[in-house]
Protein backbone atom coordinates (compact mmCIF):
# COMPACT_ATOMS: atom_id res chain seq x y z
CA UNK A 1 0.00 0.00 0.00
CA UNK A 2 2.64 2.30 0.95
CA UNK A 3 4.36 1.59 -2.90
CA UNK A 4 1.36 2.67 -4.35
CA UNK A 5 0.72 6.00 -2.99
CA UNK A 6 4.50 6.80 -3.62
CA UNK A 7 3.53 6.02 -7.45
CA UNK A 8 0.18 7.75 -7.84
CA UNK A 9 2.10 10.73 -6.15
CA UNK A 10 5.13 10.60 -8.76
CA UNK A 11 2.62 10.24 -11.38
CA UNK A 12 1.08 13.39 -9.96
CA UNK A 13 3.81 15.54 -10.76
CA UNK A 14 4.70 19.07 -8.72
CA UNK A 15 1.09 20.05 -10.03
CA UNK A 16 -0.55 17.22 -8.06
CA UNK A 17 1.59 18.07 -4.82
CA UNK A 18 0.57 21.79 -4.31
CA UNK A 19 -1.74 22.79 -1.62
CA UNK A 20 -5.50 23.57 -2.32
CA UNK A 21 -4.99 27.47 -1.49
CA UNK A 22 -2.24 27.81 -3.90
CA UNK A 23 -5.23 26.70 -6.56
CA UNK A 24 -7.43 29.45 -4.67
CA UNK A 25 -4.88 32.13 -5.47
CA UNK A 26 -4.03 31.14 -8.81
CA UNK A 27 -8.35 31.15 -9.68
CA UNK A 28 -8.56 34.14 -8.07
CA UNK A 29 -5.92 36.18 -9.91
CA UNK A 30 -6.78 34.61 -13.26
CA UNK A 31 -10.38 36.30 -12.58
CA UNK A 32 -8.70 39.59 -11.47
CA UNK A 33 -6.98 39.85 -14.63
CA UNK A 34 -9.78 39.03 -16.66
CA UNK A 35 -11.92 41.43 -15.42
CA UNK A 36 -9.10 43.88 -15.67
CA UNK A 37 -8.81 43.27 -19.05
CA UNK A 38 -11.93 43.61 -20.50
CA UNK A 39 -12.42 47.08 -17.87
CA UNK A 40 -9.55 48.26 -19.64
CA UNK A 41 -10.69 47.56 -22.93
CA UNK A 42 -14.67 48.53 -22.63
CA UNK A 43 -13.25 51.88 -21.10
CA UNK A 44 -10.72 52.25 -24.75
CA UNK A 45 -13.62 51.97 -26.54
CA UNK A 46 -15.84 54.17 -24.20
CA UNK A 47 -12.85 56.95 -24.54
CA UNK A 48 -12.54 56.22 -28.70
CA UNK A 49 -16.57 56.88 -28.73
CA UNK A 50 -16.54 60.32 -26.75
CA UNK A 51 -13.24 61.32 -28.33
CA UNK A 52 -15.31 60.54 -32.12
CA UNK A 53 -18.16 62.27 -31.18
CA UNK A 54 -16.81 65.65 -30.22
CA UNK A 55 -14.83 65.61 -33.53
CA UNK A 56 -18.15 64.82 -34.94
CA UNK A 57 -19.67 67.56 -33.46
CA UNK A 58 -19.47 70.28 -35.86
CA UNK A 59 -21.60 73.42 -35.64
CA UNK A 60 -22.60 76.00 -38.09
CA UNK A 61 -25.26 77.81 -39.73
CA UNK A 62 -28.03 75.57 -40.53
CA UNK A 63 -28.76 74.45 -44.19
CA UNK A 64 -31.80 76.21 -46.16
CA UNK A 65 -34.55 74.04 -46.53
CA UNK A 66 -35.98 72.87 -49.88
CA UNK A 67 -38.61 70.73 -51.06
CA UNK A 68 -38.15 67.22 -53.04
CA UNK A 69 -39.50 69.28 -56.18
CA UNK A 70 -36.74 71.53 -55.82
CA UNK A 71 -34.03 69.19 -55.01
CA UNK A 72 -35.16 67.23 -58.34
CA UNK A 73 -35.07 70.47 -60.66
CA UNK A 74 -32.06 72.19 -59.04
CA UNK A 75 -29.09 71.20 -60.93
CA UNK A 76 -28.22 69.30 -64.26
CA UNK A 77 -25.27 67.65 -61.95
CA UNK A 78 -26.57 64.17 -61.47
CA UNK A 79 -27.55 63.24 -58.57
CA UNK A 80 -25.70 60.60 -56.71
CA UNK A 81 -27.20 58.05 -53.79
CA UNK A 82 -26.09 55.82 -51.06
CA UNK A 83 -26.99 54.02 -48.39
CA UNK A 84 -25.59 54.27 -44.55
CA UNK A 85 -26.93 52.78 -41.56
CA UNK A 86 -30.27 52.30 -42.72
CA UNK A 87 -30.13 55.86 -44.09
CA UNK A 88 -30.35 57.18 -47.81
CA UNK A 89 -28.02 60.37 -48.70
CA UNK A 90 -28.68 61.92 -51.83
CA UNK A 91 -25.88 64.50 -53.08
CA UNK A 92 -25.73 66.50 -56.50
CA UNK A 93 -21.94 66.85 -56.42
CA UNK A 94 -19.13 66.62 -53.81
CA UNK A 95 -17.39 63.97 -51.90
CA UNK A 96 -19.07 62.48 -48.36
CA UNK A 97 -17.05 61.36 -45.48
CA UNK A 98 -19.66 59.09 -42.69
CA UNK A 99 -19.20 57.89 -39.57
CA UNK A 100 -21.04 56.05 -36.49
CA UNK A 101 -21.23 58.40 -34.19
CA UNK A 102 -22.75 56.78 -30.67
CA UNK A 103 -25.70 58.92 -29.07
CA UNK A 104 -25.49 60.84 -25.57
CA UNK A 105 -21.54 62.25 -26.84
CA UNK A 106 -20.67 58.48 -27.41
CA UNK A 107 -21.93 57.11 -23.88
CA UNK A 108 -24.32 55.33 -25.21
CA UNK A 109 -24.69 51.83 -27.02
CA UNK A 110 -27.06 53.23 -29.81
CA UNK A 111 -25.45 55.01 -32.71
CA UNK A 112 -26.63 57.71 -35.61
CA UNK A 113 -25.05 58.38 -39.13
CA UNK A 114 -23.05 61.69 -39.62
CA UNK A 115 -21.75 62.59 -43.17
CA UNK A 116 -19.68 65.52 -44.36
CA UNK A 117 -19.25 66.79 -47.69
CA UNK A 118 -17.51 68.89 -49.21
CA UNK A 119 -19.40 70.60 -51.57
CA UNK A 120 -23.26 68.51 -52.08
CA UNK A 121 -25.19 72.16 -53.71
CA UNK A 122 -28.11 69.97 -52.88
CA UNK A 123 -29.03 67.25 -50.42
CA UNK A 124 -31.65 64.72 -49.52
CA UNK A 125 -31.83 62.44 -46.93
CA UNK A 126 -34.23 59.72 -46.14
CA UNK A 127 -34.72 58.07 -42.87
CA UNK A 128 -37.55 56.06 -41.05
CA UNK A 129 -38.87 59.12 -39.85
CA UNK A 130 -39.22 60.86 -43.47
CA UNK A 131 -37.09 62.92 -45.77
CA UNK A 132 -35.69 66.11 -45.59
CA UNK A 133 -33.85 68.42 -48.41
CA UNK A 134 -31.37 71.02 -47.97
CA UNK A 135 -29.51 73.05 -50.56
CA UNK A 136 -26.10 74.55 -48.58
CA UNK A 137 -25.29 76.00 -52.25
CA UNK A 138 -22.48 75.23 -55.01
CA UNK A 139 -18.83 75.14 -52.89
CA UNK A 140 -20.25 75.49 -49.91
CA UNK A 141 -19.42 72.37 -47.35
CA UNK A 142 -22.57 70.51 -44.99
CA UNK A 143 -22.30 67.83 -42.68
CA UNK A 144 -25.92 66.00 -42.21
CA UNK A 145 -26.40 64.45 -38.33
CA UNK A 146 -29.38 61.81 -38.35
CA UNK A 147 -29.75 61.44 -34.49
CA UNK A 148 -33.45 60.51 -33.75
CA UNK A 149 -33.81 59.07 -37.21
CA UNK A 150 -33.90 63.12 -37.89
CA UNK A 151 -31.87 64.74 -40.33
CA UNK A 152 -29.95 67.76 -39.72
CA UNK A 153 -27.65 69.64 -41.69
CA UNK A 154 -25.32 72.85 -41.35
CA UNK A 155 -23.47 74.51 -43.25
CA UNK A 156 -20.06 72.95 -42.20
CA UNK A 157 -17.57 70.60 -42.51
CA UNK A 158 -13.99 69.62 -40.98
CA UNK A 159 -13.30 67.69 -44.52
CA UNK A 160 -11.83 68.72 -47.54
CA UNK A 161 -11.65 68.00 -51.10
CA UNK A 162 -8.20 67.58 -51.16
CA UNK A 163 -8.36 65.42 -48.65
CA UNK A 164 -10.94 63.19 -49.98
CA UNK A 165 -8.94 63.22 -52.94
CA UNK A 166 -5.82 61.99 -51.18
CA UNK A 167 -7.89 59.21 -49.75
CA UNK A 168 -8.23 57.76 -53.52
Amino acid sequence: MVVSARRAARRRGLWGRLPWWVWVVVAVAGVALGAWGLTDRYLTIQRTRIADAKAWAIAGPPCPRITEAEFLDGSRKPIRTFDYDEVTFLRRDGHVDCAPIYDDGGRSTRFHAVCQFTNPESLQVRTKAGEWAFRPGPGKPATVSTANDEARCVMAAKITRAEMEARR
